[in-house]
C-alpha cells in the first residue's frame, strides 16, 4: 500500500512554506546514477512529492518519494523492489525514502502523485558533482 501524503506535498501550486535547500551534488548525481541505471532495464525511476516538486532544492524535513513503473510487468517484482530498496539504501542523504510500485498503486494515488515528478534518468548531474 502506498503511503499517505497530503496533497501539499505534491500539487503543483499548493503553498509549501517549509525552508528549503539545494540537495547536494552527491544525492542529484546519485539519483541521476540509479535513474539511467534502471531505465537501461526499462524501469522507469522517479521523484514525486515536495523534492519533485522544488527540484534541485527540498524543503527542509521532506523525504524522497521515488516512484518506478516497469512496462510490461517485471519478472520478478518482489525481487526489483528488493534491489531498489538495496540501492536506495547506499544514497549519501539521511532523508527517509518511500518507494512506490506505482503499477501496485491504487489509480487516484498515481493520478494524483504523477502530478509533479521528475524522471530521475533524465535529471542532469550537478555541475558541482562532475
Amino acid at each position: 500500500m502506498p503511503p499517505v501524503l497530503s496533497t501539499a506535498s505534491f500539487l503543483p501550486g499548493h503553498p509549501d512554506q517549509r525552508p528549503r535547500r539545494e540537495l547536494a551534488p552527491c544525492i542529484q548525481a546519485a539519483l541521476a546514477s540509479l535513474g539511467t541505471r534502471y531505465a537501461r532495464e526499462g524501469v522507469r525511476l522517479f521523484l514525486f512529492g515536495s523534492i519533485a516538486r522544488f527540484w534541485p532544492e527540498a524543503p527542509l524535513g521532506a523525504d524522497f518519494d521515488i516512484g518506478y513503473e516497469t512496462p510490461g510487468g517485471a519478472s520478478d517484482p518482489d525481487g526489483l523492489r528488493r534491489r531498489l530498496e538495496d540501492d536506495l539504501e547506499t544514497l549519501p542523504s539521511i532523508r527517509p525514502v518511500d518507494l512506490v510500485d506505482f503499477s501496485r498503486a491504487p489509480e487516484p494515488f498515481r493520478s494524483l502523485a504523477s502530478q509533479c515528478r521528475i524522471d530521475l534518468s533524465r535529471v542532469p548531474a550537478s555541475p558541482a558533482a562532475r
